[in-house]
């Protein structure tokens, strides 16, 4: 999380208490929508659980990660060689990141087409329709021709949709280990300025208003968009819809700690502080 405006310089005070929580909130609604929808719906002969999480292949979810971790690479060598400019770095991956979320949504209505034993040319229809729209707006993206708001709904969207699979597809002692690890790795790269370094402060900048759910005083990772929504998924899942409430409003609770933060420095971490609180329900369901 980041105080950042148009200019890469910081903001002032006059940012309202509470407004950078909506992006937030909603996101986390998607997912726990996305979940609660395939539970609901879902046969419970072997548990919701197990049950869905059969209903995915290893090799589905190795190739998921495959792609992913190629991409990442292959983005960062290109910023490292600079054959590509920066802005078009980050159109890459806004493109990318639009498309990941378009799919995970295919994914979900795979499962409740599947759950409602629909298998049937209407499930096509579902495809060709969510591929269409995904490509419509990923292209959209990398030309440089979504409005600021365009962006960030669909930023919004596609961080819930991605951030629910992950929360439902992944048991909940990884993904409470996922989240500790994610939370250290934004401290470290917030303290030691990694990308600052590797970019320019002013290229670092730019990106990241280009990366993140942003108005004109304040800006929210993306990244911190998906573990949220994965951290109130999973517990919803796992441990039913008021344990899912309780984590969204400790991570809500989390965030505006975060953000009074932002009032003494320039960039903050968004995941620690909201992380912590995040997965508290859980820790404690699992202790006691």
């Amino acid at each position: 999380m980041a105080r950042i405006n148009s200019n890469g310089l910081p903001f002032s005070n006059r940012s309202s208490n509470a407004s950078f929580l909506y992006p937030i909130f909603f996101t986390i609604i998607i997912s726990m929508v996305l979940v609660q929808l395939i539970l609901l719906v879902k046969s419970y002969q072997e548990g919701p659980l197990l049950s869905l999480q059969k209903s995915f292949t290893t090799s589905t979810i190795l190739n998921l990660l495959v792609v992913s971790v190629l991409s990442a690479i292959v983005l960062f060598i290109l910023f490292r060689i600079r054959k590509i400019s920066d802005k078009t770095a980050a159109k890459a991956l806004i493109a990318l990141f639009i498309e990941g979320g378009m799919l995970a949504i295919l994914l979900f209505g795979k499962l409740l087409f599947i759950s409602l034993g629909l298998e049937t040319p209407i499930f096509l229809i579902f495809v060709a329709v969510v591929a269409y729209i995904g490509t419509y707006f990923a292209f959209l993206a990398f030309v440089d021709s979504l409005s600021q708001k365009a962006r960030n709904r669909l930023f919004v969207i596609s961080s819930g949709s991605l951030g629910s699979f992950i929360g439902l597809l992944i048991p909940i002692l990884p993904v409470i280990g996922i989240s500790i690890i994610l939370a250290i790795t934004d401290i470290f790269l917030i303290q030691t300025a990694f990308f600052q370094r590797m970019l320019g402060d002013a290229k670092h900048e730019k990106i990241i208003i280009e990366m993140a759910f942003s108005t004109n005083e304040w800006g929210i990772g993306i990244g911190d968009l998906i573990c949220y929504s994965m951290i109130v998924s999973s517990t919803s899942a796992n441990y039913g819809i008021l344990a899912g409430s309780l984590s969204l409003l400790f991570i809500l609770t989390g965030a505006l700690l975060t953000m009074k933060l932002t009032a003494k420095q320039r960039q903050v971490p968004g995941l620690p502080i909201a992380t912590a609180l995040g997965i508290l329900p859980s820790i404690l369901v699992l202790i006691l």
